[in-house]
């Protein structure tokens, strides 16, 4: 999935993040993520929030939804 465009959705935190894959690795159950070029959006009404350049998390696996975009 590197440098592939996607979205990934945080069902606790009902957001959704679209962008490019940076790094992305599981370890012992929990995801972590890299992405570029981001928009965030509500993930129950899907508007649009704001843009960042990169984000990062760490995040049980169980919490997130991944598509390709």
């Amino acid at each position: 999935m590197l440098y592939q465009k996607i979205y990934i959705t945080d069902t606790e935190r009902n957001l959704t993040f679209c962008g490019t894959v940076s790094s992305m690795n599981e370890n012992r159950g929990m995801l972590s993520v890299s992405l570029l070029n981001v928009a965030v959006y509500e993930y129950s009404s899907s508007n649009y929030l704001y843009s960042e350049a990169e984000v990062s998390f760490t995040r049980p696996k169980g919490l997130l939804l991944i598509e390709e975009a």
